[in-house]
């Protein structure tokens, strides 16, 4: 180093000169590396002052339920207006006596006996459609609107099924039965059981009958019900939306009715129509 007196001193290292290949090769590599380095710390930064917020979203599906009926009910759920067919307990206990009217049971004339009780028994006689996306699922329960004459009571026997409440199927399953089918059994003139698989339909309780006329499928004007009731048969039970193929459809369940007849049972006026029963469907 030399120093020359007035100037100020200066120092400097030398390095010793890099061959010019290299030295191309790695400016750019530092350049690189410093750019990283520079991102690395800027990704760290943002990162680190992050807030998150949350937005909650609140809302309900609506569920939809409606239900139809058919008497006399085809393969396919739909009403039948031909000569029923009725199974009597014994020869000569009922016999159909002409076409069916809509969301009517014709049982004609009865014969009661006097040494046994009698039934006579009407095949296919109600189907119930319901079309639901409720997802807890539904029943259907059935009673009569009010108390039978003395000496008569309704049992109701289930198609499709041993015993009730049936699970519906896209189709409901119609009536097996043949030949003469058992009456059910009384202590008195009240009937206290029915025949093997079949329920007593029972009389409703606990409110009013509304004072309609017709029988019919819900809204129908005039339509006789009794409601609400505690006194119910549980037709049917399902605990999910009525879905098939990924689409909503109508669900049906069948059922066969039979009317019995005490041994020595009083006689009606002609033409008896006092009993309606109420076919009800109601959400989980």
């Amino acid at each position: 180093m030399l120093r020359i007196p007035g100037l100020p001193c200066r120092t400097r290292t030398v390095w010793p000169r890099a061959r010019k290949g290299f030295a191309r090769l790695n400016r750019p590599f530092a350049a690189f590396v410093i750019g990283a380095a520079l991102l690395a710390t800027a990704d760290r930064a943002y990162a680190g002052s992050t807030t998150s917020g949350a937005a909650q979203l609140v809302f309900t599906a609506a569920a939809t339920m409606s239900m139809t009926i058919a008497t006399q009910y085809s393969a396919t759920g739909t009403q039948g207006n031909a000569v029923p067919t009725l199974l009597p307990s014994a020869a000569g206990v009922c016999t159909a006596a002409g076409s069916e009217l809509n969301f009517t049971l014709t049982f004609g004339a009865l014969n009661e006996q006097a040494a046994a009780n009698t039934a006579c028994l009407y095949k296919n006689a109600v189907s119930v459609g319901v079309n639901s996306n409720d997802a807890a699922g539904f029943i259907v329960n059935e009673y009569l609107d009010t108390a039978p004459t003395t000496g008569v009571g309704i049992c109701a026997f289930p198609n499709g099924g041993a015993s009730f409440p049936l699970t519906p199927a896209t189709a409901p399953t119609q009536s097996a039965r043949a030949g003469n089918q058992a009456a059910g059994t009384f202590t008195g003139n009240n009937l206290t059981s029915c025949a093997a698989g079949g329920a007593i339909v029972p009389t409703g309780a606990g409110g009013a009958v509304n004072g309609g006329t017709v029988p019919g499928n819900p809204t129908t004007p005039g339509v006789e019900y009794y409601s609400p009731s505690t006194a119910t048969l549980q037709f049917i039970g399902y605990p999910n939306p009525t879905v098939n193929g990924g689409s909503l459809v109508n669900f049906f369940a069948g059922e066969d009715i039979q009317v019995n007849l005490v041994r020595g049972a009083g006689s009606t006026v002609t033409g008896y129509t006092g009993l309606f029963m109420t076919i009800q469907l109601v959400p989980n």
